[in-house]
């Protein structure tokens, strides 16, 4: 039998508010942030120029950033014990993020949670942070910098159930197997006739799973 394999988002899936976007505004510039989000929600500005032009203004020192997310980031209920579910049963647990190992790294070390991690990095430079790039900007589906391709390379052809909540997520969890989705993926899923299956917290996530293998 195919591994399962479960790739869950982790600004705003994982935690229970979106921690770029909360960093981009309070480190960065909130007239830019305004207008390239609001381009995002358009379709006029894709996600890499977002994230890029949301993190050149940002000129902090990144222990400091780590230090304000670990102060202000909630992980959302279950999360733990989804990943000892998913360890228990055989199944392979990936984060695919759009967001930076050096800001995703300490949260998951502070829930005590040890799981393979897939995220751009970031070069926090004094004159503005330059984001290092690891997913392409040229999807063959939908044409952005997108998780869709790592998500079909880490599933080699086993079963892919998708858990996310926003933008960066819409690519490859319409290529899932089965998705649980909130929020923004959610309404995106519906628009476009996409089943999934809705969740509040990771308790949700692991009885479905569990009850529905």
């Amino acid at each position: 039998m195919a591994q399962r394999t479960l790739v869950v988002d982790f600004d705003g899936t994982i935690t229970e508010q979106d921690m770029l976007d909360d960093i981009a505004q309070t480190f960065g510039d909130g007239e830019v942030y305004r207008e390239v989000d609001e381009g995002l929600d358009r379709g006029s500005v894709p996600l890499r120029e977002v994230i890029r032009r949301e993190f050149e203004p940002v000129r902090a020192e990144l222990g400091d950033v780590v230090e304000y997310v670990l102060r202000k980031t909630r992980v959302r209920p279950g999360f733990r014990e989804l990943v000892e579910r998913a360890q228990a049963e055989g199944w392979r647990f990936v984060v695919v993020s759009s967001g930076f190992h050096e800001l995703i790294e300490p949260v998951l070390a502070r829930e005590g949670v040890s799981v393979e991690l897939h995220a751009n990095r970031v070069d926090p430079r004094p004159d503005g942070w330059r984001v290092l790039w690891s997913y392409g900007d040229d999807c063959e589906t939908c044409g952005e910098s997108c998780k869709r391709a790592t998500v079909d390379a880490l599933a080699n052809g086993g079963e892919v159930v998708y858990v996310g909540d926003g933008y960066s997520d819409r690519c490859a969890a319409e290529d899932a197997d089965r998705v649980f989705a909130r929020r923004g993926l959610a309404r995106w899923l519906d628009g476009r006739g996409v089943p999934y299956e809705p969740f509040e917290d990771f308790h949700d996530v692991a009885r479905a799973l569990v009850n529905g293998a």
